[in-house]
């Protein structure tokens, strides 16, 4: 499964139709494996870490990794007192990181950037929670592979609990026209307004499509958190505080999949933004995405290849294709995994495949 080419110029004929895949150079077949066993290191977003996780662990035991190849995903943050290793291999030395290299989406983004133009290959690939930007290099390539949502989260024992709302009113408390829970139902409490981290892609796919404007310009107070995290939250704000949450994020936390950082913090109900539904249904154990692919909340994720990586052929086999075509994530094979880490698999065209590639 894994591939191999010097530059990816097409994969099969039947891919390109059945994907509408639109990719420069002749259409054919990936060659396969190169002999050379590769590290493949993946770093950025916070909220595709843990599947890409179980994703890169399913493609290193595959038994066609005849290599092999060795997938490995740099967490966004490293715990103060440790540290992270990546291997080295032919192409590169290696690296211990204290600190991530990468924390988000964008910050993941501009170290695979300036890695490829460097020739170096130690980051081989971004995750990445939000889609192209104008500032992004044309040798990127976005493969999406899953659908999740975001959505506002607030304490469910806080001022703001219960509480469901419009677009206009999110908007309005993070432009600072909504000041105080009593305002949309809540308690008489002011509200605390929170964003991810600078470099988030949740930030930017909250700020720059659900919200439409950027608060920081706007007169209310904003402060930080990590993204997906509440119990980052000063613990003074929680009753208070509102922050956009990834839906993915909530659920496999909610079911114990990944490590709970809820700190009671629901998943609320966004009313028209093409969809008045709650975006998760179930209860603890069972939890699942229910939000509407029309939800303004909606969002597909990525992982971003640079096609000047020297492991840029290895790391298209991860990523959704190989050899023969559509490989295990893109052709439905891990549709169950994906679940489990709370996204919607996209769906599958008339020939199976279940990527994009943008």
């Amino acid at each position: 499964m894994r591939a191999r080419t010097a530059r990816f110029v097409g994969i099969t004929a039947a891919v390109v139709a059945g994907a509408c895949l639109v990719v420069p150079g002749t259409a054919g077949a990936v060659p396969g494996p190169n002999g050379l066993p590769e590290v493949l290191a993946a770093a950025g977003s916070d909220t595709i870490a843990d599947v890409t996780n179980a994703i890169f662990a399913d493609a290193n035991a595959d038994a066609t990794n005849i290599d092999p190849d060795d997938f490995v995903s740099i967490p966004p943050v490293i715990p103060a007192g440790t540290s992270f290793t990546v291997p080295g291999d032919v192409f590169d030395g290696g690296a211990t990181y204290t600190v991530s290299p990468a924390n988000g989406s964008g910050a993941g983004k501009a170290l695979l950037a300036d890695t490829a133009a460097a020739g170096s290959a130690s980051i081989d690939i971004a995750r990445s929670s939000a889609g192209r930007a104008t500032t992004d290099p044309a040798s990127f390539e976005f493969y999406g592979f899953a659908k999740d949502g975001v959505s506002f989260a607030a304490s469910s024992t806080g001022a703001g609990a219960g509480v469901s709302l419009t677009l206009a009113q999110l908007r309005g408390i993070y432009d600072g026209s909504i000041t105080n829970w009593n305002q949309v139902g809540g308690a008489t409490a002011p509200i605390t307004v929170y964003l991810p981290q600078a470099g988030s892609g949740t930030l930017s796919f909250f700020t720059g499509t659900v919200l439409g404007f950027d608060p920081t310009t706007k007169p209310v107070t904003i402060h930080r958190m990590e993204e997906n995290e509440a119990n980052t939250i000063a613990a003074a704000d929680q009753a208070t505080a509102i922050a956009p949450y990834s839906v993915a994020q909530w659920v496999a936390q909610g079911n114990g999949v990944v490590s709970d950082k809820r700190a009671g913090f629901f998943e609320g109900t966004l009313t028209g933004a093409g969809s008045d539904a709650a975006p998760v249904s179930g209860t603890a154990g069972t939890f699942a995405p229910a939000f509407a692919d029309s939800f303004l909340g909606a969002r597909t994720v990525y992982f971003v290849l640079d096609n000047r990586s020297p492991s840029y052929s290895a790391a298209l086999n991860v990523v959704g294709f190989d050899a023969s075509g559509p490989s295990k994530l893109c052709s439905g094979g891990l549709a169950s995994l994906l679940d489990d880490y709370g996204f919607k698999p996209l769906a599958a065209d008339a020939n199976g495949v279940t990527c994009t590639l943008e």
